[in-house]
């Protein structure tokens, strides 16, 4: 039993950072599976519900995951507009319509 704890303990390293790194991984991993085989509404849905997490995560006093979350967030509700719009032909609501086609086409009006 002695001999377990000092070969647990004689490992270098930061086992939280590692977890923190594999999750993060992890939830990367999933948001793009799930943007994969259910496309953009789903995308798009995945972003606001990073962003509710986010909110969860600074609330508790993780700043470094929320600011994660939001970033992300934002990544994914973007990414999963354009590709509604790319795939459908039309925006998927006005406020939309109006941040995507300033930013993508800003020749346009």
């Amino acid at each position: 039993m002695a001999a377990r704890v000092l070969a647990t303990n004689s490992a270098g390293g930061h086992p939280a950072v590692l977890a923190s790194i594999v999750a993060a991984g992890g939830l990367l991993c999933l948001f793009a599976w799930v943007g994969w085989r259910f496309g953009p509404t789903l995308t798009r849905f995945s972003g606001v519900a990073s962003w509710w997490a986010g909110w969860a995560c600074g609330s508790q006093g993780g700043y470094g995951y929320m600011v994660f979350f939001l970033i992300l967030g934002c990544a994914s509700w973007s990414a999963g507009t354009i590709w509604f719009h790319a795939r459908r032909g039309y925006w998927p609501s006005l406020l939309s319509q109006r941040i995507f086609t300033r930013l993508l086409h800003p020749h346009r009006s």
